[in-house]
């Protein structure tokens, strides 16, 4: 079977070396409930002190060559039943529906009430002339790559996911450049299933194959293997193709809904493939590739997440081990809490632990989980980055997640914050278009190796630092002029280092968008 066997590459130095100051969570046995507040050696200011630096801006370019929830469902988890049929499809397509179908009017997200906007938007600062970044001219409107319908469709999104995926800077990179990193964005229909790739030529490819909505991995092994999960509403059903080969891989039968789903790189889970399915029981690994292709569950769903949102899912850290022992650490989730007016939550999961959910925030504005500086092939845990609004500020602030005994987790103090210099961008307010997802979080985090970006999505405003010894130190902040719908990171071919890949809505044609991609460069 293709897929297996991954060999792994020694991390890549560069641009991305970790500078190494920064200290290791806490090892196995602290408690969370000591509060330890960490300090790395230099000058890391401790929680709101955090100092105002002036964008050291041109750091961002494009590239040198153009390119609420409220299910109350609550009874027993009867299981799933898998199946390798050894089929193949042609020209006449996979059946499937999505009309009056249980898998949109489940998983499709609804709008959450907004917070008001900032009554004291430009108080406080002086004018300034806006300056917007050249990206959205550098970039080809989607309407012009594929039909007007479909990039219509790819603006509004996939159901039950982020359009690119989500961030995976908490896992291990044992590949780098020989991975994606992000996600295509996979549009169904009743007869065919389009998936678009930013970096493919053409980036749109037509699969005849009806589903009711799909996944896509990244490029698996040297053969180019590349597997559509997609999910048949009226059978409930999931089916995973290998799409060089356009052969059927395994069918999953649904007996629980799905509420989130994603893929998940093979550092999550057994170095292999593995989809992340979220029912109201719990989150499920699911490897097609394994002799047992039956979802495994890794956590379970307990009360204080039931009738809550998923609008984000990653995993992060690493049990250090090699092969099929291979698993991350701990989950984390973004909710939204109808019964609290929609406020944004995150709550941390471990993996195969205890599944004693704890929330590390119940009103942000976004976050991600981040590699700590200096880690190689060793088990480690993740960083938790997260934005908070104080006052007319926006403070970005870093904690550590840490294991609280052998099967739980927790989190410390803040161990160095950073202020967001809105300046002149305060008083934009774009308005985003139709999604699936509905518009939460406000603020998108994705981070890779030491470069962590925080995107203010309706200003448009896209700010960069390095995590380093003396803390988050400010490389880069630029405007893009435009609603940013997704985005997330990996490393550059063209220019080395990270970049980060940015789907921006259309202010004249909330149908269409542009997708940029901005390299960091050093100063």
């Amino acid at each position: 079977e293709k897929g297996g066997g991954i060999g792994l590459a020694p991390p890549k130095g560069g641009l991305l070396a970790p500078p190494g100051g920064l200290l290791a969570p806490p090892g196995e046995g602290q408690k969370a409930s000591s509060k330890v507040l960490l300090s790395p050696p230099g000058t890391l200011k401790p929680p709101g002190e955090g100092t105002r630096a002036s964008a050291r801006k041109g750091l961002l370019a494009p590239p040198k060559a153009a390119k609420p929830e409220t299910s109350t469902e609550t009874s027993a988890f009867v299981g799933f039943e898998a199946t390798s049929p050894a089929a193949s499809f042609g020209t006449e397509g996979f059946g499937g529906r999505t009309s009056a179908s249980t898998f949109e009017s489940n998983l499709q997200g609804e709008n959450l009430p907004l917070s008001t906007p900032d009554a004291h938007a430009g108080i406080g600062f002086e004018e300034e002339e806006l300056e917007i970044s050249p990206l959205w001219e550098s970039a080809i409107p989607l309407s012009e790559q594929v039909r007007s319908s479909a990039a219509a469709a790819l603006i509004r999104g996939p159901p039950a996911t982020r359009h690119f995926g989500g961030n995976r800077g908490g896992l291990p990179d044992y590949r780098e450049l020989e991975r994606f990193g992000v996600g295509a964005i996979s549009i169904c229909g009743s007869e065919k299933t389009i998936v678009w790739r930013d970096d493919q030529v053409p980036p749109g490819l037509t699969y005849p194959i009806g589903a009711s909505g799909a996944i896509v991995s990244d490029q698996m092994d040297e053969d180019g293997s590349e597997f559509l999960c997609c999910f048949l509403a009226k059978d409930k059903r999931m089916v995973v193709f290998e799409l060089s080969t356009r052969t059927v891989v395994v069918e999953l039968q649904m007996t629980t809904k799905l509420n989130y789903w994603r893929f998940l790189p093979p550092e999550a889970g057994e170095d292999t493939l593995c989809f992340m399915l979220v029912t109201p029981v719990g989150g499920f690994h699911w490897m097609p590739l394994d002799e047992s292709p039956r979802p495994r569950q890794v956590w379970k769903r307990g009360p204080e997440l039931q009738g809550k949102k998923i609008v984000c899912y990653e995993e992060g850290g690493t049990n250090g081990l090699d092969g099929p022992d291979m698993l991350s650490k701990v989950g984390m989730l973004l909710v939204t809490n109808a019964a609290t007016g929609g406020c944004l939550e995150a709550w941390l999961v471990p993996i195969c632990g205890d599944s004693q959910a704890v929330c590390a925030s119940d009103d942000i504005l976004g976050a991600c989980l981040c590699q700590p500086p200096g880690v190689g092939y060793e088990a480690f845990m993740p960083l938790l980055l997260f934005v908070v609004e104080s006052g007319d500020d926006l403070v970005v602030c870093v904690s550590a997640v840490v294991e609280d005994g052998e099967d739980s987790v927790g989190m410390t103090d803040v161990m160095t914050d950073a202020l967001i210099e809105q300046g002149p961008y305060k008083s934009l307010d774009f308005e985003p278009p139709q999604l699936a997802m509905g518009t939460y979080p406000e603020i998108l985090c994705c981070s890779l190796g030491s470069t962590i970006v925080i995107i203010v999505r309706r200003k448009g405003l896209v700010v960069a630092y390095e995590l380093g010894e003396t803390g988050l130190e400010l490389i880069a902040q630029e405007n893009v002029g435009h609603y940013v719908i997704d985005a997330v990171m990996r490393y550059s071919a063209v220019e080395g280092g990270a970049e980060i890949v940015i789907l921006m809505a259309d202010e004249d044609n909330k149908r269409d968008g542009r997708v940029g991609t901005f390299c960091f460069r050093a100063a």
